[in-house]
């Protein structure tokens, strides 16, 4: 049995004024007018039709926010799924997402159930690639490995982790070790030594196995999950459960990979090479748009003159350039960010300056989502 298990959470700062707090990155809409959670979604159930031997696709479980539970359960029924929630108080990291996930899981499927992790910000282009590439990390999940996905590195990126490949497992290969992110010399010894795969942070694993080692390994996480977890056994709703926060604060903030996966000897990685980008930077989303024959790119309406190499988003207004390049232009009702090709890592420091104002620019869009509609503030 696969269950989709998906990640969705974090602000998304170096994707504002368009993800901000109240409205995150995973709500995002692209240029096609899906956002990210809903191609997630879509994706898993492509992933469980293809897969399920038993054809149950929709069973699924989302990890979010519990201010982004209705905006989630509106993106599901948008893609036509159907699933579980854990609604986190606040943000804890990963590892103690999927352990609480695995525990939810194994109640409802058994422990035997594979779990498949994706994150809801992701964006893979290749749809079959992907299925082939789940395929055979369920085959390795079934017997009793913890499963990550590798990306087939396209160039010395110093922005990602790494994975060395060990001995070959199947259509994987077992872990000989991860890497943090790298310098540029070391990112291109990696590239061209042909051993060294991306860190998608995508996983495939049994939830029972996934718990097991945590025990294993991380026996403080462990402990505090399972503290939280036996605390929520009498929600009324068992499709939608609250992680109480007093306890969810005395859990660790740790990542999977250093709980986890960096520590156990049950660890396997399946190459792949399906079109995947994590949306990170406005770079990755400008680089979505077809270009014109002056490498322009534009979502929404504009009119560009005498401009060269520069994105333009705009949503309500028109928006107009006149001799601008290597601009990015991102519009919307109340925020208006103009960068420059090389700089949006820096949107991040500016979003923690935001913060210090009395601006609630940083966390709220003009019009703001509640569980009975919206509101614009005029």
């Amino acid at each position: 049995m696969i269950i989709p298990v998906v990640l969705s959470g974090g602000a998304g700062t170096r994707l504002w004024p368009v993800s901000r707090e109240g409205h995150p990155k995973p709500f995002m809409t692209l240029a096609d007018g899906q956002s990210l959670l809903n191609k997630t979604y879509r994706r898993a159930l492509q992933v469980q039709t293809a897969l399920d031997p038993l054809n149950r696709p929709g069973e699924l479980l989302t990890v979010t926010n519990r201010d982004y539970y209705f905006m989630s359960r509106d993106e599901q029924d948008l893609a036509g799924v159907s699933g579980g929630f854990v609604l986190e108080p606040f943000g804890r990291n990963t590892a103690p997402a999927v352990a609480i996930a695995a525990h939810t899981v194994s109640r409802q499927f058994g422990a035997d159930a594979v779990m498949l992790v994706l994150a809801a910000d992701h964006l893979i282009q290749d749809q079959n690639a992907f299925n082939a590439a789940v395929a055979a990390a369920v085959a390795l999940a079934r017997d009793d490995y913890l499963v990550t996905f590798g990306l087939v590195p396209t160039a010395p990126e110093t922005g990602f982790g790494y994975i060395q490949q060990g001995e070959a497992l199947g259509e994987g290969f077992r872990v000989k070790r991860f890497v943090e992110k790298p310098d540029l010399l070391t990112a291109q010894s990696y590239v061209a030594s042909g051993d060294f795969l991306w860190n998608s942070g995508m996983f495939c694993f049994k939830a029972g196995v996934f718990l097991e080692e945590l025990a294993l390994h991380s026996p403080e996480i462990a402990k505090s999950v399972a503290a939280c977890w036996a605390a929520m056994q009498d929600a009324k709703n068992p499709d939608v459960l609250e992680i109480p926060a007093s306890l969810f604060g005395t859990v660790p903030d740790l990542s999977v990979d250093y709980a986890v996966m960096e520590r156990s000897a049950r660890v396997a990685v399946v190459p792949g090479d399906f079109g995947w980008s994590d949306i990170g930077s406005w770079n990755a989303v400008r680089d979505l748009v077809t270009p014109d024959a002056s490498g322009n790119r534009v979502v929404g309406e504009a009119i560009l003159v005498d401009s060269q190499n520069t994105f333009v988003q705009g949503s309500d207004r028109l928006v107009a350039t006149v001799g601008t390049k290597n601009l990015m232009v991102v519009d919307t009702p109340d925020a208006l960010l103009i960068v420059d090709h090389e700089s949006p890592h820096k949107i991040k420091k500016k979003v923690s300056r935001l913060k210090k104002t009395d601006s609630e620019v940083h966390r709220l869009h003009r019009t703001v989502v509640r569980p009975w509609g919206t509101y614009t503030v005029l």
